[in-house]
């Protein structure tokens, strides 16, 4: 259940990142992580800080709560 947990945090970024029209290499670069941990977050596979989340948040306009609601 927590994996499943980022999992879902992870396909909400991947979602408004597109939805943005963002690569994951220009996402990264906004919020200074390489594409590779990018990729990670949204596959679920990697757990960023809440800091990194308040950044991926701020940088794709969206609140943290919508990032988080399943979590």
């Amino acid at each position: 259940m927590y994996c499943e947990k980022y999992v879902e945090m992870g396909r909400k970024i991947r979602y408004y990142r597109i939805m943005q029209e963002l690569g994951q290499g220009m996402l990264a670069e906004q919020i200074g992580i390489t594409p590779q941990y990018l990729s990670k977050i949204e596959h679920g596979s990697a757990r960023p800080s809440m800091d990194l989340v308040f950044r991926i948040a701020d940088k794709l306009q969206v609140k943290v709560s919508h990032l988080l609601e399943a979590c």
